[in-house]
């Protein structure tokens, strides 16, 4: 599974092998940097009692999960994401290499009640700014000596990177309450997906179930989820097709059937796009 520490409340298992590490601390931050042998999808578990940024170079591109017991599936449109104190979430990520190259940094809670009281960060996940990202990278970067002159910019890129979250709490809306479906009409498309995945499902059909124009229901149901509604359909048959090569005996072609391709090139395109590898290949690898 890779990486497992806890104790007890605090939650930290990810999967896959690390290759290397570095940790840098200094009095209002600790800058953790990751590189692993990573598999298309990396389990991971997370609970920390700091708030939590992170910096994904390479490999992440999808998280999906619960977040304090809420369902989400969010694509990670930009390379920073923010996990607040406390904020347990148990998921898994979709990469795109067998390499994932990432940094986390925790900020000293007493730092940030000093500088911000009132300051209540909320979980963003894939979002851009290149100041952030670039001041981060001059840190890691930087022959790390216990002295003032890094503490001294270590705390600078603190300072500015929760000024910059501070006005985005202000000017954006958290992930999981956006201006998109509500949990439980999230909850009853997935169910609806779920138990129709055999067969064609219709864009009308999916809006009617919570009340809206095909048209509406396409933004609201991509503001939540960050997928379009085919994308999702499509990654759900996926999903299922996976399971079906690795735990029944039918041939290719009657699993692209069962879960809603037309035909099984369709289906072999398609599992390639999203696995890397054509159905025969993911079901020689996974008996292995």
């Amino acid at each position: 599974m890779g990486n497992v520490a806890g104790n007890g409340e605090f939650i930290r298992i990810v999967g896959g092998r690390v290759l290397s590490n570095t940790v840098v601390r200094t009095p209002v931050i600790r800058i953790e940097s990751f590189r692993r042998d990573v598999s298309k999808q990396v389990q991971w578990h997370f609970k920390q009692p700091e708030l939590a940024l992170f910096f994904y170079r390479r490999g992440a591109r999808k998280l999906r999960g619960k977040m304090d017991g809420k369902s989400f599936d969010q694509q990670l449109a930009g390379n920073l994401a923010v996990y607040p104190a406390g904020l347990e979430i148990d998921g898994e990520f979709t990469v795109t290499s067998a390499r994932s190259d990432y940094t986390v940094v925790f900020f000293d809670r007493t730092f940030i009640s000093e500088r911000l009281p009132s300051f209540a960060a909320a979980p963003r996940l894939g979002f851009d700014n290149p100041a952030i990202a670039f001041g981060l990278e001059e840190l890691c970067s930087e022959p790390h000596h216990d002295d003032d002159v890094y503490a001294m910019m270590a705390e600078g890129w603190a300072i500015q990177t929760l000024a910059v979250l501070k006005r985005m709490s202000g000017t954006e809306t958290p992930l999981g309450n956006r201006g998109g479906l509500t949990q439980c009409n999230l909850k009853r498309i997935s169910e609806f997906v779920e138990e129709n995945l055999g067969r064609s499902i219709g864009l009308m059909e999916m809006a009617s179930l919570v009340g809206l124009s095909t048209r509406h229901f396409i933004r609201a149901f991509s503001e939540s989820t960050g997928d379009t509604p085919h994308q999702y359909v499509i990654g759900r048959r996926i999903e299922r097709a996976k399971y079906l090569l690795i735990s029944e005996k039918c041939s290719l072609t009657e699993i692209g059937l069962a879960v809603g391709f037309s035909h099984s090139q369709h289906f072999t395109t398609k599992f390639k796009q999203h696995t890397g590898l054509c159905p025969s290949s993911f079901r020689a690898a996974a008996r292995h």
